[in-house]
């Protein structure tokens, strides 16, 4: 047995920590090593001739690499071999890059130990490796995926669409994952519904996929090319083939869930006699029979209160905390997750300035500044008069028109020149005309 090692410098990337004569002197010393070098570069076209004419003329018959990952050039250095007449897979290569020059830049005497370590390994384990035949094993065009998210969608209908038969396996009853939870979608402010929904309409739309909702991957035996997947669907207690989603079987089910969840004292939080009357209102509107309204009309009682005050005021989510009998720790979690809504007050028009990329090339910076100009204030602040508070927004859905700027539920097309009068007409509390 013949083996020859090559420890690489990677232009100063592991020379100028690790002490590669040291290393290469050290691998000389091993047992069948015939040949050990040090070159500058291994993987250029000069250290790959290096070795191929030293298997030719010193008659090696294993290959040892001290370099980068073999991530990077294991494919290289295998060719070299083939072309030496040597099967591909009697080579090895020891990491001393990212294993020990990198990592311990600072302990060059360290890294430099560790170098020799991993070379002998290498050296060791190429005394065992043996020349290997390459195999063809047939793929199958059957896919599994697992996850029915906005990424497992996507994956599941690209396939589809390539002809693959795919199985999405989803645990949830249906699919969507955590995007289905959100109004907008980072960093554009774009719909998420708007996104999400007609891929989800497009999965049982497309032939080529079967959707495995409400189920979880209960085994994977096998191998590349041939594995074998059990599924465990969770129990509907309904038949799936007759089932137009009616909602008849939620009344009929015999096991009803009921939270015991204790009923807070009556109004903890002091709320003067007016503002009790003004929340009271809201709320007496989802209620039912003299009964309080169900927690799951949170939102809506928010939506009404940010419009009756334009902001929610402390004590309000405090009173709608303990009407509904749900934390107020989620109340908050709601009122601030939706950018619809205040926990400071909002003045009297609400102007949002589009900042997104069109809008943005076409000016909405200057007529940012000439917003704040005008208006005295700075991009998330309210007027003192309570007249105006200015927002950015992300995008406010019509690129085509930038630069854009919606004021209470009125767009308008912008240019600094405008911005002085439109804001005294609106101060005035005139009718305001689209303006382009």
């Amino acid at each position: 047995m013949r083996i020859g090692v090559y420890v690489c410098h990677c232009g100063g990337n592991i020379s100028e920590v690790v002490d590669v004569k040291k290393v290469a002197a050290y691998a000389g010393e091993q047992v069948d090593v015939a040949l050990v070098r040090d070159y500058e570069h291994m993987c250029s076209e000069a250290g790959q001739k290096l070795v191929l004419d030293d298997i030719k003329e010193h008659n090696l018959d294993k290959i040892v690499i001290a370099a980068c990952s073999p991530q990077f050039h294991e494919k290289t250095f295998r060719a070299t071999l083939v072309k030496a007449g040597l099967n591909p897979y009697v080579l090895e290569i020891a990491n001393i890059r990212e294993q020990c020059s990198w990592p311990h830049f600072n302990y060059p005497d360290f890294a430099t130990e560790k170098a020799k370590d991993l070379t002998n390994i290498a050296v060791a384990k190429s005394r065992l490796d043996e020349p290997l035949g390459a195999k063809t094993i047939p793929i199958g065009k059957r896919v599994l995926v697992v996850g029915g998210g906005i990424s497992g969608i996507q994956a599941a209908l690209d396939l589809g669409d390539a002809g693959f038969e795919v199985h999405l396996v989803e645990k949830e009853p249906s699919i969507g994952g955590k995007m289905a939870q959100l109004s907008r979608t980072f960093p554009t402010e774009d719909c998420a519904a708007c996104i999400l929904s007609p891929k989800m309409a497009d999965v049982p739309a497309n032939p080529n996929i079967t959707l495995h909702s409400y189920s979880e991957v209960a085994d994977i035996s096998g191998y590349i090319g041939n594995f074998k997947v059990k599924i465990h669907e969770k129990a509907r207690h309904i038949d799936m083939e007759k089932c137009t989603a009616c909602g008849e079987c939620v009344i009929a089910c015999p096991v009803q869930n009921h939270p015991q969840i204790q009923t807070p004292p009556k109004y903890s939080v002091h709320i003067e006699p007016d503002e009790l009357v003004r929340l009271e209102k809201i709320t007496a509107e989802y209620g039912s029979n003299g009964n309080p309204p169900a927690s799951e009309t949170l939102i809506q009682i928010l939506q009404d209160i940010n419009l009756e005050y334009n902001y929610l005021p402390k004590y309000a989510l405090q009173y709608t905390s303990e009407v509904l009998g749900v934390p107020l720790s989620l109340v908050y979690h709601v009122a601030t997750f939706y950018t619809a809504f205040s926990l400071e007050p909002r003045g009297e028009h609400l102007v949002r300035i589009c900042m997104g990329t069109a809008c943005h090339a076409r000016g909405a910076p200057k007529i940012l500044d000439r917003f704040e100009a005008v208006l005295g204030i700075k991009a998330g602040q309210t007027s003192e008069d309570m007249k105006f508070t200015l927002q950015t927004v992300g995008c406010l859905g019509c690129c085509a028109l930038g630069p854009v700027v919606l004021i209470d539920e009125d767009y308008h097309q912008m240019t600094p020149g405008k911005v002085e009068k439109l804001v005294e007409a609106y101060a005035e509390n005139k009718e305001v005309a689209w303006q382009n």
